[in-house]
């Protein structure tokens, strides 16, 4: 018997907690494999494949996207999220389910923690809240865990694709008043395991110590790649009103992570580290 089946086998988180050894005896299938928005083709891959966890790293995550396409969002973020959480009741397995800082609006100069009542800021955020409220009334074991600014290897990212574009362009302009938390991928996977060690349920929030401007990040990302790559970029800060996208998103995305921190007894590392090692 595998011990978890790890939904969105082929997404960038799915591919870090396939790496971490702690899961290594899992079955990862991709959506060729397993649609999630089909419960029959689910309930047919868990019922030929036994398990003690399910861990949902599938999701459409197109925040523009989604304002326009918001059934699509709501069909994957939400239907499939419930596909799982009944089929996880069925089957007797735990559900982790990953969601988002975009349940928050985001518009307040705080630090969201758990407690705090969501209010999206897109038809994306609210799609994942659907998806959490989803999971929380049907499975009471369940656990959530909300990450913000994801980034890691074998996936497109706000790292990898201002890389890409800070070493082909002459000029970049980056918005300098949205705040957050990034996260990295590794980072969570592990966070998943302990949290798995402690049979966490309900809602925690993990991220990476430290918050920055998207200017910031993009900064120390430009630092950081010029040690190991020769080349020029002039970047510049704008505010958001200047940015071509008008999808609405949070100002002040800082998630609280001492619920998670307070469990597992560690500090979580702070976000300069994990760059770091991401670029290097």
């Amino acid at each position: 018997m595998n011990k978890y089946i790890i939904f969105g086998g082929n997404g960038m988180l799915a591919d870090a907690v396939k790496k971490n050894p702690f899961f290594i005896d899992h079955k990862a299938p991709d959506i060729a494999e397993c649609d999630i928005t089909d419960i029959n083709a689910v309930e047919e891959y868990i019922s030929a494949t036994p398990c003690e966890y399910l861990i949902n790293c599938a999701a459409y995550t197109d925040v523009t996207k989604a304002e326009t396409d918001f059934d699509t969002a709501v069909k994957i973020n939400a239907n499939g999220a419930k596909n799982l959480a009944l089929l996880s009741k069925k089957y007797n397995a735990k559900l982790i389910h990953i969601s988002t800082d975009f349940v928050y609006k985001g518009d307040q100069d705080i630090v969201y923690n758990e407690s705090l009542e969501p209010n999206p800021v897109n038809n994306y955020g609210l799609s994942k809240l659907m998806g959490e409220n989803y999971v929380l009334d049907t499975c009471h074991d369940a656990l959530i865990l909300r990450v913000s600014w994801l980034y890691g290897p074998n996936g497109r990212n706000f790292v990898s694709t201002i890389s890409e574009l800070m070493q082909s362009r002459p000029q970049l302009k980056i918005v300098s008043d949205q705040y957050g938390k990034t996260t990295y991928t590794p980072d969570v996977a592990n966070a998943i395991a302990r949290l798995i060690e402690k049979d966490a349920k309900g809602i925690y929030h993990f991220a990476n110590e430290g918050v920055s401007s998207r200017y910031e990040f993009t900064m120390k990302i430009f630092e950081l790649l010029r040690k190991h790559k020769d080349f020029e970029c002039e970047i510049l800060p704008i505010p958001a009103s200047e940015y071509a996208d008008p999808t609405p998103r949070p100002t002040w995305s800082v998630l609280g992570c001492e619920k998670y921190e307070s469990l597992v007894g560690e500090k979580v590392r702070r976000w300069e580290d994990a760059l770091t090692e991401y670029v290097r």
